[in-house]
């Protein structure tokens, strides 16, 4: 039960972060950060997910991208980086 609430809270938080970008393209605001936003939204998840593939049953997704970020993988570098991106971002959207 405790997995299937994470992966609504974050889909929920991907979506309203989604939905936070395409307002403040609309309204000219952030323009450049909001399409960058846009653009980390959907590459992240899609290159976690297919990275994600070939983890270890015994492991779950988050030790997984722990253990390969630790290794230095390319991909889990690109997935933390876009993450903390979209969280500092968010952040500052809802402070302006």
């Amino acid at each position: 039960m405790s997995e299937v609430l994470f992966w609504i809270i974050y889909y929920l938080l991907l979506m309203t972060i989604f939905i936070r970008a395409i307002y403040s393209v609309i309204k000219k605001k952030q323009i450049p950060l909001a399409m960058i936003a846009i653009l980390v939204i959907i590459s992240v998840p899609m290159v976690s997910l297919m990275n994600s593939i070939d983890r270890p049953l015994e492991m779950n997704e988050f030790e997984f991208l722990a253990g390969e970020f630790k290794q230095g993988a390319l991909w889990a570098i690109f997935t933390i980086a876009g993450y903390l991106y979209l969280l500092v971002w968010f952040i500052l959207s809802l402070k302006k």
